[in-house]
């Protein structure tokens, strides 16, 4: 779909590089609150000691105002500083988290894709994304489902000629034609649960039961 206008852009953009219903906003809450404590941490460090010793010299000496100008000379070059470098660390977090979270919303989709019964789905990621290997498990579970329900379906679908033929060959009473047919069933039946045995639906499997189909003399 085209974007036409300045405010059209920048909206899908902006949504792009953040996604709200992702882990990617607890993540930069998470870094914030990092960079404060360092922030905290290496203030105090430089700032308190100088308080401490101004606190303890008359306001009037020369002693004090040497410490006051070294107060007021790292309040003007450590706060800029860390201004920049907090602004730098946000912007780099939101480009870093956004190929996390990016990936993320993919596999989001496609979960919901396969749960609906959509096995047509892709797992390819964005090159400059992470998480690569785990998309590409995500494929290979997406394959080896569409290739296994692929054989049942081509099973199910043999199924209904077959029952057709054995119902028309009891109707005309061909008792040889509706054992053969019946063996063909039962070969095509054997052949689906074989092709279903992968699936497990139950923490307790449960033996399977051979599925027990009509006989010529049940006609």
């Amino acid at each position: 779909m085209d974007e036409k206008g300045g405010g059209h852009m920048s909206r899908p953009r902006f949504r792009r590089h953040f996604l709200w219903d992702t882990v990617q906003p607890r993540f930069l809450c998470l870094s914030l609150c990092y960079v404060v404590v360092v922030i905290v941490a290496v203030s105090a460090a430089l700032f308190v000691p100088l308080m401490l010793e101004l606190n303890h010299l008359p306001l009037s000496s020369v002693e004090a105002q040497r410490v006051a100008e070294q107060f007021e000379l790292l309040h003007s070059r450590f706060w800029p500083v860390v201004v920049v470098v907090s602004l730098l660390l946000i912007v780099h977090g939101v480009f870093f988290s956004h190929r996390i979270a990016g990936p993320l919303y993919r596999f989001r989709r496609i979960f919901q894709s396969v749960a609906s019964g959509d096995l047509t789905v892709r797992t390819s990621i964005r090159k400059s994304d992470y998480l690569h290997v785990e998309a590409q498990c995500l494929g290979e579970m997406v394959n080896a489902l569409r290739e296994k329900i692929g054989r049942i379906e081509a099973h199910h679908a043999d199924m209904t000629p077959q029952l057709e033929r054995l119902k028309a060959a009891a109707a005309r009473g061909a008792l040889r034609e509706v054992e053969q047919e019946t063996e063909r069933l039962r070969a095509t039946v054997e052949q689906l649960a074989q092709a279903m045995e992968p699936f497990q639906t139950d923490s307790q499997p449960v033996e399977p039961t051979p599925a027990t189909l009509p006989t010529a003399a049940g006609f």
